[in-house]
């Protein structure tokens, strides 16, 4: 592979091996129970379905206010929402940030201003960062680093070489998994997607990396495992990228699909298809 000084690299299925299932009922009925603690009155079914609807709801919101098709809003944003939400409360002497929780309701229901700000007080709590927490480690299977992760990093850094992240994720429970998996010393600078507003392959989220950190674009290659997202985000932006192959695509099907990448967005100059077809990290060296 060519060598490059500056490497960014995606994170879920390129750094870290991840497997989630938001959709078992026992990770809404204990969420549910949260929840339930601090006043609410969720079932697990209700609640699993006005997380859904309010999350889709921010996304068209957001959409309309940042005029991007690749929006990417802040969870948070929807797990303090459905502390109000809930159709029957119960009272509660439970606080967050030292506010009773009771009086937080009336002030949620008094006026739109006061809605916004009380939105803001508890979005900033460790409360949610708590719940979106629970919410996240009940929802996982495993995440942790691919075998040769740190490897890799530990030598580009010994190399001299500058490593970026940028990273379609919510950093409320990506943070914890970077730190976890043993892979944040080795970052230079992070950029995730809930607190850009928008993600990969919306050009400007790469671009606002390239841009801030003063990038050479010729000493500068992307590296992914999702060609939609990874690779797209590469050419738009007319940089070098290295797929790593950890979806076991066969070598036929990632030639064609990432040839009608190319064709589809038409990049200023050619780039050589760099792919690791086994999927090992250790081949971008």
């Amino acid at each position: 592979m060519k060598e490059y000084q500056n490497y960014i690299f995606d994170l879920y299925g390129t750094l870290i091996d991840i497997k989630t299932d938001e959709a078992k009922p026992s990770l809404w009925k204990k969420l549910a129970m949260f929840y339930n603690a601090y006043g609410c009155e969720w079932k697990g079914s209700s609640l699993r379905k006005a997380y859904h609807e309010d999350v889709e709801r921010e996304k068209e919101i957001l959409k309309a206010r940042i005029q991007k098709e690749y929006a990417e809003i802040e969870l948070k944003k929807v797990f303090v929402a459905l502390l109000f939400e809930s159709e029957k409360f119960h009272p509660t002497d439970m606080k967050i940030e030292g506010k009773p929780v009771d009086e937080l309701r009336k002030a949620y229901a008094k006026s739109e201003s006061s809605k916004e700000k009380t939105l803001k007080f508890v979005e900033k709590s460790e409360f949610i960062v708590n719940l979106a927490n629970f919410f996240r480690i009940e929802s996982t299977v495993f995440c942790r680093p691919y075998k040769n992760t740190v490897k890799v990093l530990k030598e580009l850094k010994k190399r001299g070489k500058n490593i970026y992240l940028l990273s379609n994720a919510q950093t409320v429970f990506t943070m914890p998994e970077i730190e976890m998996s043993g892979v944040r010393p080795y970052l230079d600078v992070i950029y995730i997607s809930s607190d850009c507003e928008i993600m990969k392959p919306q050009k400007e989220f790469m671009e606002k990396l390239l841009k801030e950190q003063g990038l050479k674009k010729s000493e500068t290659v992307m590296i992914g495992n999702d060609p939609d997202s990874d690779v797209a985000v590469a050419l738009k932006n007319d940089l070098d990228y290295i797929l790593l192959n950890t979806w076991d695509w066969s070598k036929s099907k990632i030639t064609k699909h990432i040839n009608g990448l190319v064709k589809e967005i038409e990049p200023k100059t050619e780039h050589p298809m760099q792919v690791v077809y086994d999927g090992d990290i250790a081949g971008i060296i």
